[in-house]
């Protein structure tokens, strides 16, 4: 698939943002033991409590085999326990673990994050169309696989990654302390 320089400006865009995540994702992981999407299930499950795996699942969006997966790694973090239901042996709940308490604190370090300040610095009008589109970025169905989006040689040739520091996107990225590569 051939780019052109608009989707390829849009594609390194979004790429240096996602990048802009690292470092709060190796923060999390060191400190806490979960990644960011884990860290959304750990606080997903802190608002609804002691429930059915199936309707932890629902509530996250995920098929029963992705969830069973999900709540075997969180559960082998600590971060989750599995428990017997006391009222129909059938039903297996899912509740959080000190640990997993201990992990939604980690909110203030998202909070506090470099990524954080720099999307709170928009304001309330462009965080919302922020929101807005991410959230169909994600609701997005790609017609293609995504082994065939990225047909170069490399993610950031099929991105558009300009080689040289006179590329004003890249230039901006680097003075404002944002990853370029």
């Amino acid at each position: 698939m051939t780019l052109s320089s608009e989707q390829r400006r849009v594609l390194r865009a979004f790429l240096r943002v996602v990048a802009l995540a690292e470092p709060l994702q190796r923060q999390l992981a060191a400190e806490y033991g979960v990644s960011l999407g884990d860290l959304h299930a750990v606080r997903v499950l802190s608002h609804l409590g002691e429930v059915p795996v199936s309707r932890y699942g629902a509530e996250l969006g995920l098929a029963r085999s992705t969830i069973t997966n999900l709540v075997d790694r969180l559960e082998r973090a600590d971060l989750v326990a599995r428990i017997a239901s006391p009222v129909d042996r059938r039903v297996t709940l899912v509740a959080l673990t000190a640990t997993g308490q201990r992990a939604v604190s980690a909110t203030a370090t998202v909070a506090d994050s470099d990524a954080a300040r720099r999307v709170l610095a928009l304001g309330g009008t462009d965080q919302l169309a922020l929101a807005e589109l991410l959230e169909k970025v994600l609701a997005a169905e790609p017609d293609t696989g995504p082994a065939t989006a990225f047909d170069g040689p490399d993610l950031e040739e099929a991105a558009g990654q300009a080689d040289s520091p006179t590329d004003p996107e890249v230039a901006t990225a680097a003075t404002a302390g944002g990853p370029t590569r």
